[in-house]
Order: structure tokens, then sequence, then C-alpha cells
């Protein structure tokens, strides 16, 4: 059966009507409810879908960007707690007023944004390497199956989305963090709101069957577009084909956007709070405090 791409799971419709229709042609053909019975075996059938004109590549070009998802939460799970202690260190050391004496808030944030950004990609290269060393060189040694890795389809445009979304989810978080740490006097009580942020990206699986089979429902809408569980919803929405253009182009920048404001908000907080040691943040006080009126403070 040859049909238009109708995303992943509602594909299967083109199998149920052919099926239908090759039984009442044999039904038709018999002429005898007995010998039809004995005869209404399940057939194989192959199904080809197409979208603008492209065979579609079906479940395996689905695979490819799906492990955007997996990368993500393997990022979010092992650098959180840096991230959160990444302004911590300073205040619980009681160096920041030497620090800040050399380097700009700004300068000091970046800094260690990027830092973050370097250990995950060095995070990744680490734990894929042997995964790929073991199933290149010594797969029959350690009896890892033999996937057929051809069968695999990377389509361009969804894993430029995917990687995309999960550049801007993974800085969203981290500045977020960030952020939150150096609102905390102490490591102790950023830890709480550590498990708020690891909660969000698990928020989407509450509605993961309708994000398969409805992604147009309204609370996978809101799942979509709000910024701490937008990542997850968009990149699985991205790797099922259900993301249009429209739509992921909305969702990078929204991650992008926030993640830009969270840094300025991170730097702001660090300057105002950078010496509060026992005390958090009034975000209020340090948003609407002036540059005279933040020295005064510190």
């Amino acid at each position: 059966m040859y049909g238009a791409d109708q995303g992943l799971f509602e594909n299967n419709k083109y199998s149920a009507v052919a099926q239908a229709i090759l039984t009442q042609a044999v039904n038709a053909r018999i002429g005898s409810p007995e010998l039809s019975a004995l005869a209404s075996t399940d057939a194989t059938i192959d199904v080809k879908t197409y979208r603008d004109g492209v065979e579609s590549g079906g479940f395996m070009s689905a695979v490819p960007p799906l492990l955007h998802v997996v990368i993500f939460y393997g990022l979010i799970i092992l650098l959180a707690g840096q991230m959160l202690s990444s302004t911590l260190e300073e205040k619980e050391n009681r160096v920041t007023e030497m620090i800040l004496t050399t380097l700009k808030p700004t300068i000091l944030i970046s800094g260690k944004v990027l830092a973050l950004f370097a250990i995950g990609l060095l995070q990744v290269v680490v734990f894929a390497s042997p995964v790929v060393i073991g199933y290149l060189f010594f797969r029959e040694q350690i009896n890892i199956p033999d996937f057929d890795l051809s069968a695999l389809v990377f389509e361009p445009v969804p894993m430029i989305i995917g990687f995309l979304i999960l550049l801007g989810g993974f800085a969203l978080f981290t500045t977020t963090l960030v952020a939150i740490g150096a609102v905390m006097p102490t490591a102790k009580e950023a830890g709480n709101f550590m498990g708020v942020m690891i909660a969000l990206i698990f928020v989407p699986f509450y509605a993961i069957s309708l994000i398969f089979s409805n992604p147009q429902a309204l609370i996978v809408q809101i799942f979509t577009y709000f910024p701490f569980s937008s990542p997850v919803t968009a990149m699985i929405r991205n790797g099922l084909g259900s993301l249009n253009g429209v739509e992921a182009t909305i969702v990078i920048a929204i991650l992008y956007t926030g993640a830009v404001a969270m840094f300025f908000l991170a730097v702001r907080l660090f300057q105002y709070g950078s010496i509060s040691y026992t005390s958090k943040v009034n975000i209020r006080t340090a948003l609407s405090s002036g540059r005279h009126g933040t020295a005064r403070s510190v």
C-alpha cells in the first residue's frame, strides 16, 4: 500500500484497510463462509508512506532524533549538581568578594556556563566511547546483539531541529540552576530546588500517551510551549514527526530566549547576593536595585 505519511502510529490504519479489502475479496471469490474462515489468515503487508513526495523512513527514521531525548536526560541528571553548586562554592568558601575584585560577574558566570557545556560534551564522549568501541571491535567477545545500523534513517531536518532543541533546553536548565545557586546561601537549601527542576523534565511523561496519539491535545500543547517541559516534549514530537516547522521555530525561540534571560538574571543575582552567606537573596530587591544601590548593599 502507498499513502501519505500520517505519523508513526496513524500509519497503522493502512494495514487495517489493506487487510479488510483482502478479506472481502477472498470472501467474494470463494463464495463460501466456511472456506473463507479457513483462508482468513493474516497477510504480510508492506506499507510505504510518503511525505512531500519523498518516501518516509517510518520507525527507523524516528530512532535517531529520539536519541536527543536520551542525551538530554543523561546530561541533566549527571550535571544538575554541578550546575547548582557552580555559584555556591565561592559563597560557601567566602571567596566571592576576592573573585569579584578581579572579574566582572558577567565574565564569571559566562565562564561557569561555558565550562558546564564543555563538561557535558566531554561526558557524552566518555559514556558513548565504550559502547561504540565495544560494538565495532568486541561485539562477539561481549555478546552485543548485532543491530543493523544501516536500517536507521537519518533525516537532516529532524536531526538539526532535535539538536537545536537539545542545546537550547540544556542552556535553559544550566542558566536556571546557576541562578538558583546564586540565590541560595548553602547547597543544602538549594538541593530542594534541584529536585523540582529534575521533576520538571519528567512531567511530559504524564501525557506520553497523548503525545503519541494526539499531539494537538491541550495538555500536550502546554507541555510543548512551557519552557521547562518543552525540551522533552518537543524532542519526542520531533522524533515522531508531529512537530511541524512553525512549532519547532516557536519552541527553539522560547528556549533560547529563556536561556538568555536566565543568564542575565543569574548575573544580576550573583552580583547582588555574592556575599549573602546566611540568607536567601530577595529577588525582587536584587532586580529593582540599581548599580550604585547594589554596591552599597555589598
